[in-house]
């Protein structure tokens, strides 16, 4: 079967797919949108027409006006802007006929909400083919990458964090929205034990950076390109003028990894002390690896339990959930 696999995050697209030569393939967008009226000139690359309205996608959207950026962070902004962004991939990657199934995910925080989501798409994009989308759970579907694969999602053997032979843990999957706890029980994932929260995510961060940001120089800036400082590590260029607020923005995402702590223990604090160890994926992963050497940061881990406790990748952390989505689907249709 042919498979696309879509992880539409609130702050990158993580896409996986086998190519023709039937290699395993990762690309990953940043997920801002901007609707634009009447575009002078229409650059597949830059921009994408659904129906009636125009759309620049990615990183070009946001050299465009902060007013034409469409929201970001809720789940009805994630539903207008999901029929886009496949629609785009379907059309960058050979068309709705080259693809037997395109596998989707939501964040357990929205679990409630898959099959509004698969109505909207069908409805929006206008395919006829029953059963084209699969929509499955974001995080607790992470498992089964982990267990084929470790704590190298992507085979490129740079070495691991910890062990990758966890049989008994817990799943943070952290993302720019929302966390996404499960418990893994004898390397089997407990849906029963997994929740999602939103506004937990790294737009907490984004957050401080946006209000920090209007208090000091009263500037303002949208959510992404905030998300665009934090990934900076708060050095940018505006209006000619460079600024640093690296200090502000490693503060913030300091007193962060704090919060994310404090919540993983008044949530699931009780399936800490029987668990093996914490996996922590998704965007999350990232920012424990790299303020894992912070005496801070370190003196936070360790008020709830040692460093040994915590397992992350070195790399593509963010790729879990697309990965899965795409092996979980050839598991389903197999049987």
């Amino acid at each position: 079967m042919r498979l696309l696999a879509i992880d539409l995050g609130y702050s990158n697209v993580k896409v996986a797919y086998y190519n023709e030569s039937g290699a395993l393939q990762f690309d990953k967008f940043i997920s801002a949108v901007a609707k634009v009226d009447d575009p002078m000139e229409l650059d597949n690359d830059v921009m994408f027409q659904l129906g009636a309205d125009t759309y620049v996608l990615g990183a070009s959207a946001l050299k465009l006006s902060r007013s034409l950026l469409l929201n970001l962070e809720t789940f009805e902004d994630l539903k207008t802007i999901y029929p886009v962004w496949i629609s785009y991939l379907l059309t960058k990657y050979g068309g709705v006929d080259k693809f037997d199934k395109v596998v989707v995910g939501l964040s357990m925080a929205f679990s409630d909400k898959a099959d509004e989501l698969l109505t909207h798409l069908y409805d929006t994009l206008l395919i006829q083919r029953e059963n084209y989308f699969i929509c499955l759970p974001q995080g607790l579907s992470c498992k089964l990458g982990y267990s084929m694969r470790g704590l190298d999602i992507r085979e490129t053997s740079t070495g691991h964090s910890g062990s990758s032979e966890l049989k008994n843990y817990i799943i943070l999957d952290g993302g720019f929205l929302t966390t996404d706890f499960c418990t893994v029980i004898g390397s089997k994932a407990s849906a029963g034990a997994a929740i999602g929260l939103p506004q937990t995510g790294l737009i907490r961060v984004v957050y401080d950076i946006i209000d920090y940001l209007y208090k000091t120089y009263q500037m303002k800036v949208s959510v992404k390109e905030a998300q665009n400082y934090l990934d900076s590590d708060g050095i940018f260029v505006r209006r000619g003028r460079k600024f640093d607020i690296s200090e502000k923005v490693k503060e913030f995402t300091k007193n962060y990894l704090g919060n994310v702590l404090t919540l993983l223990e008044e949530k699931y604090g009780e399936y800490i002390d029987a668990a093996d160890g914490i996996l922590i994926l998704g965007g999350l992963a990232y920012f424990f690896q790299k303020y894992s050497d912070d005496p801070d940061v370190r003196a936070e881990i360790e008020k709830h339990f040692s460093m040994s406790f915590l397992h992350w990748p070195v790399e593509h952390s963010e790729f879990y959930n697309s990965f899965s989505y795409l092996k979980a689907a050839e598991k389903l249709l197999e049987e």
